[in-house]
């Protein structure tokens, strides 16, 4: 038994982050929710939910359906987002904590730094080697890769790059797969999400060495 693996670790802290954009362009797409938790031990010791406001924010149809955007809502929550950004860097950008998503390696690293230069800032991928992501983790389960010695971004981003459609990483196929209740319909809003993923995340820690 290796004591060091993160599931005996009850005092790593974590973020469970997650952002809903306006399209899927990881060129121009602006985000225009971030939601994240503050976990450690196993509970939820804080919560964010932040709407981002652009002036020139245009959801895709198909984004607004998927997501559940509301337009209403938007207008009445969105915040600066000079100021979002800021709310959410303080956490992103501490070591202290491993952040958590699913398939953030793929998709949310790209959007926070759309994010970053509509601010006027550089590309900042730093916070980069923390991530641990549930998709990554789901293909290693599932293809029997166990992560050797190696830095663990660069195994995750080996696993990212497998495409194999009998491998059913999606998060609601996660959800199902470990059994843990979930309402279909709320999927996709950020706040929802990272909830949901840091279920999976917890059960799959007893499944993989990390």
């Amino acid at each position: 038994m290796k004591n060091d693996l993160l599931r005996f670790n009850k005092t790593q802290k974590y973020i469970v982050f997650d952002c809903e954009t306006e399209g899927l362009n990881l060129v121009s797409s602006k985000p225009w929710q971030m939601a994240w938790i503050v976990t450690q031990g196993g509970f939820t010791l804080e919560k964010f939910d932040i709407y981002i406001k652009w002036d020139d924010l245009k959801v895709s149809d198909g984004a607004a359906k998927i997501t559940g955007f509301s337009r209403q809502v938007y207008d009445r929550k969105a915040i600066d987002p000079k100021d979002a950004f800021d709310k959410f860097a303080k956490y992103l950008y501490d070591p202290q904590y491993k952040l958590i998503g699913q398939n953030v390696l793929g998709f949310d690293v790209y959007i926070i730094n759309i994010w970053r230069r509509l601010l006027g800032l550089s590309p900042d991928y730093s916070f980069v080697d923390r991530i641990i992501d549930t998709r990554c983790l789901a293909m290693a389960i599932e293809k029997q890769m166990p992560p050797r010695e190696e830095c663990l971004i660069n195994w995750q981003y080996r696993l990212l790059s497998i495409r194999d459609k009998k491998v059913k990483a999606s998060q609601s196929a996660l959800l199902k797969k470990y059994g843990i209740a979930f309402d279909e319909r709320r999927l996709h809003d950020g706040a929802y999400d990272v909830e949901m993923t840091y279920e999976i995340f917890k059960k799959q820690l007893f499944d993989i060495e990390i």
